[in-house]
């Protein structure tokens, strides 16, 4: 994507890393300052609809807000996992965007590595609201973190649906969920609970 003006039918959404380690998850999640209240209050949405949605409270981890990620501002290139996992939110100006760009091979809303880090790219998002790619940045802000979990709960790669919350695509005017499809290769991954159950509240027609 060389440009925001040129998003038509669809656009990328991020190109994350889901990289497998044989740690297990991180004892708290500790929260950038710039994060609003706002923000903070989706991320924690995010998490519980992965929680509900694969019926598995292994997924509730606990936030330290406050994370004053002025003392190194892009230290989430070299974040280690371990019992603390972190959340930047950045713009593009941020020195490590060129980095995570690169790696993505576009400019992108979000990045992630499984239970280490997530990154927000707050001037990206607001260029897709502009772009009426999403009708608000609540909106917006909402659907990059809950694709961001997945990455970060260990979901590799993407899926090709268009209604799956973790499409390597935005579909302007689709809306999308944690689908049977999403659920499904989720749970072929990761452990979930008998109680699984996709999270959608509007019919799919196929």
């Amino acid at each position: 994507m060389s440009g925001l003006t040129k998003i038509v039918n669809s656009v990328p959404i991020v190109s994350a890393l889901a990289i497998t380690a044989c740690q297990g998850r991180p004892d708290k999640i500790l929260v950038d300052y710039k994060c609003s209240p706002l923000e903070i209050n989706l991320i924690t949405k995010a998490m519980d609809e992965w929680s509900e949605a694969t019926d598995s409270s292994e997924l509730d981890i606990p936030f330290s807000l406050g994370f004053n990620s002025d003392e190194d501002p892009y230290g989430f290139l070299t974040w280690e996992r371990g019992s603390e996992a972190v959340i930047y939110k950045i713009e593009t100006t941020n020195p490590g965007y060129p980095v995570l760009k690169e790696r993505a091979g576009a400019d992108f809303l979000g990045s992630s590595k499984e239970f280490t880090y997530m990154v927000f790219v707050e001037d990206n998002i607001q260029g897709y609201v502009e772009n009426e790619v999403f009708k608000n940045y609540e909106e917006a802000f909402y659907g990059i973190a809950l694709h961001e979990f997945g990455h970060f709960l260990g979901f590799e790669g993407h899926l090709s649906s268009p209604h799956s919350i973790m499409a390597g695509q935005i579909y302007a005017g689709v809306e999308t969920c944690i689908d049977e499809e999403t659920l499904e290769y989720y749970c072929d991954l990761q452990e979930c609970g008998p109680n699984k159950h996709p999270t959608c509240k509007y019919n799919i027609e196929e």
